[in-house]
């Protein structure tokens, strides 16, 4: 595999199979146009089975023989799932829930990462394996465990005092974090740190034990990383972000042990936004869990293939499908997996080759190739953390949000970045921040000048609702943004069953627009009302506003709208950032751009079951044909790839 090519490839676990068949699936992988296979993340009782009795010579075996057939490997560090014999030796090591009682040890994760007997046998068979490893010519690249974070926290004493040590680091004295927390509600009020509880139920301390464990989980990943820098020089480091519905660990915070950023990638249950979000600002993403198949998921003849295309036109240059063939025992029996149970080859195994082949063929003019996007959506884990230690809108975090802001963006523009507020917004016209519930000073700061600069920015209802201690702010909401913004709220309503229509004259697509759910009550300061509610006691009271602050412009919405609002409202944040429509796509067509100095591609998808047409311009060649193209016939349930080979950057 050529350096520049894209990664293609599935996830084997050759410790499942008998030894003579490694040898039948590396030939069918290679008939399939694998490069690549990641290995190793649950192989720690295959390599000691009993302790001390470490043996690496069959990976070595596997590596080579796939080796031979052309495919390299992505290995994986394996300490975060020991075997039984490690739980039954030293019991201690099972992460505690908090009422006190130890996780069952059947499942997988369920390690106190701060026991220290933990820490230690972890890093002997992490570390036997990186050093072992590090010069085999065959690995491509090293991931660091699985899913880093999932199951990790725990409630023992130890950690507890852990966490403890950790505030006492972060804020010094006990008079500051009775500063920083608020002071005596529930008679709270802390004179040494070893007085902060368990976290349960209080919000600020919840809050800072979801900070400790992303610091803990990060510091996990981080000693890894610089063992394989060490001893393994310039392999690229990565490791796989979980389903972006989970929280547990602040995945920028993690990405900074990583060099490029990897993901689970099931769409199904993962949004087209989580491949932005996880490549960020980095312009690429490795997909080291891509669908193939779920147990509940009807999946059609094909979608394996154009899910996978899909990722790759978001910025992903890795593509590992989950999995090479479903295992025929455990917890995912009838889960993932390219082959069945059977080993033999099926309609999957068609798909896997058929876009092998197109890998094959164009692999080398996508690599060079990034998304380019002026508009962004910022979201963080902050602020989901405070949302779900609120005890008010615990479920109404960003990401439903966020997904249908992408969603509508997905109808005009062909790219769209996703990241943390405090990454720079400069070279945007348009950002999106739903739901931004914590906002700190630096937040505020370049949410500022990005409008003062010319941009829009686009704020939604629950935004500036705390500090970054979870504490309310004791000026307007949105808080720190309210001048910003042109407005006060003056109150926010959460209720399940609440319903409100919009009017609006100066948008006319969002008359008769659906709010639900949530709403706040706004007294424009001097912004101007772009909509108001149309009925009950909030009717002819601001629902959406408009602040033209600096250069740019502030839009607030004030309720969650319905998808159809939320088309609305995008279709005209981008008329007034000056975003146009790219191309005219038909419904169920969706359209990605990526591009480098000499050239641009175009990936259309036709998730219909009908032949559908596109017209996308002059000077268009398909890359596999060299045919000119300006309208484009996509087949049903299929793909076109174009190369544009003179724009203007």
């Amino acid at each position: 595999m050529n350096a520049h090519d894209v990664k293609y490839g599935v996830q084997y676990y050759p410790e499942h199979w008998p030894q003579e068949r490694w040898a039948v699936d590396a030939a069918m992988m290679q008939r399939a146009g694998i490069n690549v296979v990641r290995m190793g993340e649950f192989a720690w009782s295959a390599y000691e089975p009993r302790e001390g009795e470490i043996d690496f010579t069959w990976m070595e075996d596997a590596i080579r023989l796939l080796g031979k057939h052309g495919i390299q490997t992505i290995l994986c560090t394996c300490s975060r799932t020991p075997p039984p014999w490690l739980y039954r030796k030293y019991p201690g090591i099972l992460n505690v829930q908090p009422n006190g009682i130890p996780h069952e040890k059947d499942g997988r994760y369920r390690v106190a990462l701060l026991h220290d007997v933990f820490i230690e046998h972890a890093r002997r068979i992490d570390g036997g394996v990186i050093r072992h490893f590090a010069g085999h010519d065959n690995i491509v690249a090293w991931q660091l465990d699985n899913e880093i974070g999932d199951a990790n926290d725990c409630h023992c004493p130890h950690c507890i005092e852990q966490f403890q040590k950790y505030l006492e680091a972060k804020y010094g004295t006990p008079e500051k974090l009775n500063e920083a927390w608020g002071e005596h509600f529930w008679s709270f009020r802390i004179d040494t740190f070893k007085d902060v509880p368990t976290p349960v139920r209080h919000p600020q301390v919840l809050l800072e034990y979801r900070r400790f464990m992303s610091h803990t989980n990060t510091a996990f990943a981080r000693w890894r990383s610089d063992l394989i820098r060490q001893c393994a020089p310039g392999k690229q480091i990565t490791t796989n972000f979980q389903n972006i519905h989970a929280i547990h660990t602040d995945c920028h915070e993690l990405a900074t042990a990583v060099d490029v950023n990897g993901m689970n990638h099931y769409p199904s249950r993962t949004p087209e936004l989580a491949i932005d979000y996880y490549r960020g600002k980095r312009d690429t993403v490795w997909a080291l869990e891509q669908h193939t198949r779920l147990r509940d998921v009807d999946t059609p003849a094909g979608w394996m293939r154009l899910w996978a295309w899909m990722t790759i036109a978001h910025g992903a240059n890795a593509i590992v499908h989950f999995r090479w063939r479903q295992c025929r025992w455990g917890a995912e029996q009838f889960c993932d997996g390219i082959l069945p149970h059977s080993g033999e080859e099926n309609r999957f195994y068609g798909d896997l080759t058929r876009m092998g082949r197109e890998v094959q063929s164009i692999g080398h003019l996508i690599a060079p190739t990034r998304p380019r996007a002026k508009a962004a959506i910022l979201f963080s884990y902050a602020s989901r953390w405070g949302i779900a230690v609120s005890g008010l809108a615990r479920d109404l975090g960003p990401v439903h949000e966020a997904k249908m802001f992408h969603q509508a963006l997905a109808r005009v523009v062909t790219a769209v970045d996703a990241m943390d507020p405090h990454e720079d917004l400069s070279g945007y016209s348009l950002v999106i921040a739903p739901r931004l519930w914590m906002v700190d000073r630096a937040i505020a700061a370049s949410l500022t000048q990005f409008v003062e600069n010319g941009g829009t920015l686009c704020l939604t209802t629950g935004t500036g609702v705390v500090d970054e201690y979870g504490k309310g702010f004791d000026e307007p909401r949105p808080g720190r943004l309210h001048a910003l913004a042109g407005i006060k709220v003056s109150d926010l309503a959460h209720q399940p069953n609440l319903r409100l229509n919009l009017r609006s004259s100066i948008v006319p697509a969002l008359e008769g627009a659906v709010g639900e759910q949530i709403a706040d009550e706004i007294h424009p300061l001097d912004a101007e009302t772009v909509a108001t509610h149309a009925s009950g006691w909030r009717q002819g009271l601001p629902a959406i506003t408009l602040h033209r602050k600096g250069k740019g412009n502030v839009v607030y919405v004030g309720t969650l709208l319905q998808q159809a609002g939320i088309n609305a409202i995008v279709d005209w944040l981008c008329q007034i950032s000056g975003i146009e429509q790219s191309f005219a796509r038909p419904e169920g067509v969706s359209i990605y751009e990526r591009f480098c100095d000499q050239y641009k591609l175009l990936f259309l998808v036709n998730w219909t079951d009908a032949l559908q047409t596109v017209e996308i311009g002059k000077d268009w060649q398909d890359v596999f044909t060299g045919e000119a193209l300006e309208a484009i016939q996509i087949p049903a349930n299929d793909l076109r790839i174009t190369r544009h080979s003179t724009y203007e950057s």
